[in-house]
């Protein structure tokens, strides 16, 4: 896979019924730069020369471009993060400057196109401060009427973030002050502010106000019939089907830290076409995100270098609870005791991959700092071992047995297995797979791995016209190290609409085995929804341990690996962050060193 797409939308909440009357909207393009799907290869072109001019701020502009790889036909995407289908995260990020970033090497968030964020817990208010010397490239500044207009469009279009807030106040043209909606722990307010850009021009956007939130939900901003105006470094130029191309946005309020004219985002096939690219490295300069095993990654030139930052993000496997097998708790346990985690990653790439000690909705990392003493009492379902035992207990108390050609049988004869969904082009994701296909139908099921393109594979899924398949477990980012986000995310399927048929479940309550002996009784929507109202994370921990045990009984989704994110980058022309340094922790070095000046043409 291109791995995660790193989509800046997943403030998602939209309901099922308003996303299905979207044509088409899966959910595919949040995994966008994800799809390997195989599509015509493009011949690069080598741009950069050492030309270079001056600007009025005296620096030196080199003619050069850097080009990034990516998958994906350019004329099928657009500029709109709110129209999920065939949105591209990577031109996005070019053209919209973030609200703020998070670098996971110093553990704290870096303001970008925010000045300051002040969270006043007892007056359930924040208050957000832009910076003042931001720009469109039209010549517009970027003041508070533009940000206005785009809480407007989130509450329209019933986004997360909005759930947080209860109303907003102009206080003038850099800062709007936020009524938060109750008690609100501060990480999670700037976990979901820190998905935020710079995005919604008042003049371009304040016309779907008055709209039926689909027709907003269904725009693909394409820079033809409405230019696409930047509030980041790039300006965008044009886009064909090889490529978008961005020239460098003098209006940029750190442009003084891009030094270079053009910014190209080049359509390549899938992960192998990228990994050739890379090897010879003379037409490319890197890929965003890209998973490359380590015997490919050492035939890489010198030059190419590997940042790796984690993805909170893996792969996952998701059921179809109205399914007359996989909806019932106990074949989604004897599955979760059948599956050695350890054999996907082993198979698949250890170097970058790595199992969750126990599946409870909390990424690997995480689990022990937030678990604490009851992480001992959870089932870990066997990481290193199939305990096909204990698996063929469950079955059989679900009032399963196998028939004479070894298959598992429910009472009238009806065989469990079917299709097992992945997506096309994603290479590691078919080898995990084919892993688990083939651990399974070793126990007993009678399953056949079904490859799709991705918006197939979205689509199969929020059309619920599936019985089980490999879906990513999280929404990944560092959002994900708070719990609330991945078990929110396992609860309700925003990206497939809900097409899992668990959101009616979650609101309802449950009764299942107590820690200790006994019963409980939870419904865990509710539960999850009050994570984000506790003041700190102690106030937050006793319902990350319901929600993660019940998660761990019930299995929503079931959490089968996480990953380190891969993205590569060439230093014989061009400069980079530095081992340690906070702007090499964040996400997606082509964006954000660009950003901060990291990422520089040499002179």
């Amino acid at each position: 896979m291109a791995e995660q797409s790193d989509n800046d939308g997943y403030d998602s909440a939209i309901s099922r019924r308003k996303l299905l009357a979207v044509a088409g909207a899966s959910g595919a393009a949040a995994l966008a730069g994800c799809s390997g799907d195989s599509s015509d290869g493009a011949e690069s072109t080598d741009t950069t020369t050492t030309t270079t001019t001056s600007t009025g701020d005296s620096i030196q502009v080199h003619d050069a471009a850097y080009t990034a790889s990516f998958t994906g036909n350019p004329n099928d995407l657009h500029f709109n993060s709110a129209s999920r289908q065939n949105y591209s995260w990577p031109a996005g990020r070019c053209v919209f400057a973030p609200f703020m970033k998070y670098s996971f090497t110093e553990g704290e968030f870096l303001m970008g196109a925010l000045e300051d964020i002040e969270i006043n817990t007892d007056d359930q208010e924040a208050v957000l401060t832009f910076r003042d010397d931001l720009q469109w490239d039209d010549g517009d500044p970027v003041t508070t009427e533009d940000i206005d207009v785009k809480f407007q469009l989130a509450e329209k279009t019933e986004t997360a973030l909005m759930g947080y807030i209860d109303d907003w106040e102009v206080v003038d043209e850099q800062t709007i002050r936020l009524d938060l909606a109750g008690p609100t722990n501060p990480e999670v307010l700037k976990y979901s502010l820190a998905t935020q850009r710079v995005d919604r021009k008042r003049d371009i956007h304040d016309r779907f106000l008055d709209a039926d939130a689909t027709e907003f939900l269904q725009w693909e901003w394409d820079g033809e019939e409405t230019d696409v105006v930047s509030s980041a470094m790039w300006s965008f130029d044009s886009k064909g089907r090889q490529a978008f191309t961005f020239e460098r946005n003098e209006d940029f309020y750190k442009a003084e830290n891009v030094n270079f004219s053009e910014f190209v985002i080049e359509s390549f096939g899938g992960n192998n076409a990228q990994h050739q690219a890379l090897m010879s490295a003379d037409n490319v300069d890197g890929a965003f995100s890209l998973f490359v095993p380590p015997e490919i990654v050492d035939q890489f030139p010198d030059h190419v270098e590997e940042i790796m930052t984690p993805s909170k993000w893996g792969y996952g496997m998701v059921f179809n609870h109205d399914n007359e097998h996989y909806g019932k708790r106990p074949v989604r346990q004897a599955i979760a005791h059948a599956i050695n985690r350890s054999q996907l990653v082993e198979n698949a790439g250890p170097r970058t991959k790595f199992t969750p000690q126990v599946p409870c909705g909390i990424m690997p990392e995480d689990q022990e700092p937030w678990l604490g003493d009851w992480m001992s009492d959870f089932e870990d379902y066997g990481p290193e071992s199939s305990n096909t035992d204990r698996a063929a207990e469950l079955m059989q108390e679900a009032g399963y047995a196998r028939n004479g050609d070894g298959f598992w049988e429910d009472d009238s004869g009806n065989v469990v297995g079917g299709e097992y969904h992945s997506p096309a082009g994603w290479t590691d994701w078919t080898t995990m797979s084919q892993t688990v296909v083939s651990q399974l139908q070793d126990f007993g099921f009678d399953l056949s791995v079904s490859t799709k393109p991705v918006n197939n594979w979205f689509s199969t899924y929020s059309d619920s016209n599936f019985a089980l398949g490999s879906f990513p477990w999280s929404p990944g980012q560092a959002r994900s190290a708070f719990p609330y986000f991945p078990m929110r995310y396992q609860l309700q399927a925003n990206d497939i609409a809900g097409g899992h048929n668990y959101r009616e479940k979650a609101q309802s309550e449950q009764t299942i085995p107590a820690r200790g002996g006994g019963e409980m009784t939870i419904t865990p929507l509710e539960e999850v929804e009050k994570i984000p109202s506790q003041p700190d994370r102690e106030s937050a921990r006793p319902y990350v341990q319901r929600v993660a045990w019940h998660n761990n009984i019930e299995l929503p989704m079931l959490g089968l690996e996480s990953s380190f994110s891969q993205t590569f980058t060439t230093t014989d022309d061009w400069t980079v962050a530095s081992e340690g340094d906070p702007d090499r922790g964040v996400n997606r070095a082509q964006h954000w060193q660009v950003h901060e000046g990291k990422l520089q043409h040499k002179n």
